[in-house]
């Protein structure tokens, strides 16, 4: 049997609700070389503070919040319009950022920062070399389900999210459901 029809039969597949149309490994979960592309880090480092309240993913060049607990848990209406309302001065940020040019991750944006190495979190230390540990290069990361822009094309009343507490990537849930929010610009 293979529920979510992604070609990996139910007692194989890691995540058996990947929504139709996600490439996936041969664990069942999503492949994630779209749109964001790993490009050679040009730092020693795989995440950069940048002394703003920001941080800098060296290898896809997307910027992130330092702070991964700011807004805590929101619904999924209420994710996007916090985060695009975040500006200087908010969540401990001295970017001189404006409203709006903060946005909810895609799922590709979030999905890239897993490392399914670990696990509680599923997110490697600033250099790359292990896990996330207390303010490293982050803060507030919890190991828990955080939101992504993306809606499930089959069911417009549910969105993806990333599980970061195991690392899972695609799963879907109501988007009145309370998940965590982490805010990110482009390059």
């Amino acid at each position: 049997m293979d529920r979510d029809q992604d070609g990996v039969p139910d007692y194989r597949d890691s995540c058996p609700d990947t929504p139709p149309g996600i490439k996936v490994k041969p664990n069942g979960c999503p492949v994630l070389d779209d749109p964001i592309h790993d490009e050679p880090t040009p730092l020693p480092y795989r995440y950069s503070d940048n002394g703003d309240g920001t941080i800098t993913d060296n290898r896809t060049g997307l910027i992130w919040l330092k702070n991964a607990n700011c807004f805590g848990r929101q619904t999924w209406d209420k994710a996007k319009e916090v985060v695009a309302k975040l500006t200087d001065g908010k969540c401990d940020l001295n970017d001189g950022s404006k409203v709006g040019d903060w946005h909810l991750p895609t799922i590709y944006e979030l999905g890239k920062m897993v490392d399914d190495k670990y696990e509680k979190p599923s997110l490697s230390n600033a250099a790359g070399t292990g896990q996330w540990k207390k303010e490293d290069a982050f803060l507030g990361v919890q190991s828990n389900s955080y939101w992504s822009s993306t809606m499930y094309t089959n069911i417009p009343d549910n969105a993806l999210f990333v599980n970061f507490n195991d690392g899972l990537i695609g799963s879907y849930t109501l988007k009145t459901v309370t998940l965590y929010v982490w805010p990110v610009r482009g390059r």
